[in-house]
């Protein structure tokens, strides 16, 4: 299941893809009487890759985006969407700075990864492991954490040649309690991104809430 995306839907969809139906209309009524309380009846089904949107192929951009209109936390969403991996930032950073040092326009992203220099098993198995995974990770330039001590809120996140940073901004107590959820972490590239696209300052003033 850990490569897979679910939903939510109702009783009335018949194509679950996998999914299961939940409870149907007598056991809605008798955990009503049992509980006092209404049951939900909805049924949850596997997103189909060729039919529906599929968070964990959308870019960070995208996924930013979309937290923003629907005003969520970015950190929660992304760690929702894109597999994590235990690797630290601090292993893969030479890593990823090699790759941008070495980009060029009319190389391919898999022939920059490939030339890098592999360390040898004299550096111990754990750096000759973690090259391997960076090296298919970027390959796939599917978005993945890096998983951070305590599998926290903060942490950085690749996706092909990019490295963005998941950080929780310093009044996020005051953007999360005032209910402005999608302002609580800040996002950013750091390595392998184009510039910045111009935004318009937030209406919310989180000094003066």
């Amino acid at each position: 299941m850990s490569d897979k995306q679910w939903c939510y839907v109702s009783n009335d969809c018949d194509d679950l893809n996998g999914g299961e139906y939940a409870t149907n209309q007598v056991g809605f009524a008798q955990g009503g009487w049992n509980n006092l309380a209404s049951t939900s009846t909805l049924s949850w089904k596997l997103c189909d890759p060729a039919a529906d949107s599929i968070l964990k192929y959308k870019s960070v951009g995208e996924l930013v985006d979309l937290g923003q209109l629907s005003d969520v936390s970015l950190s929660r969403l992304l760690r929702l969407a894109y597999p994590a991996v235990n690797i630290t930032w601090g292993e893969a950073m030479y890593f990823m700075e090699a790759i941008d040092e070495a980009w060029a326009p009319r190389v391919t992203l898999e022939d920059v990864v490939d030339a890098l220099q592999a360390p040898t098993s004299a550096w111990g198995s754990r750096v000759v492991d973690v090259h391997s995974m960076l090296s298919d990770i970027v390959k796939s330039e599917q978005g993945t954490i890096l998983d951070s001590p305590g599998h926290g809120d903060n942490f950085h996140v690749i996706r092909g040649r990019e490295v963005w940073v998941v950080q929780r901004i310093a009044l996020g107590d005051m953007a999360y309690l005032g209910g402005h959820f999608a302002l609580e972490f800040d996002v950013n590239c750091t390595i392998g991104c184009a510039p910045a696209r111009g935004e318009a300052p937030s209406p919310v003033d989180l000094e003066t809430l």
